[in-house]
């Protein structure tokens, strides 16, 4: 981290906390809208199975809007925790410095451009 300044450390920390609570404003509603489908899909009769079939792909896509807020809460959570420790900005891979203007564009990077690269070609 000591190719961040403390000014930077105390931007990136508040961006990043600026994104948590757009994270979890996004969040919480959204599991009371799943939450009260189900209350209502449970006492209300589906007249159709196509009735049935557009309220299932909406409550799916809705369970998938709020896995992808989970993991972005979950990619945050690990930034602040590096961050309180002193490995922020720190490549988790070859342990280089990560960019301050990658750190910048994207505050919950944990490797640098060329091994996050390679990351993503890996086979699943």
């Amino acid at each position: 981290m000591k190719h961040l300044t403390d000014a930077d450390r105390s931007a990136l920390a508040e961006r990043l906390g600026a994104m948590r609570r757009q994270v979890l404003d996004e969040l919480i509603p959204a599991s009371r809208t799943v939450l009260a489908r189900g209350a209502l899909n449970a006492t209300q009769e589906v007249h159709t199975r196509a009735d049935e079939a557009e309220a299932d792909r909406e409550d799916d896509v809705l369970l998938a809007e709020a896995e992808v807020d989970r993991q972005r809460l979950r990619d945050i959570e690990v930034a602040l925790n590096r961050m309180a420790d002193g490995r922020y900005g720190i490549c988790v891979c070859c342990g280089d410095e990560i960019p301050r203007e990658r750190l910048i564009a994207q505050p919950i990077a944990i490797r640098c451009a060329t091994c996050q690269a390679n990351f993503e070609k890996r086979p699943e």
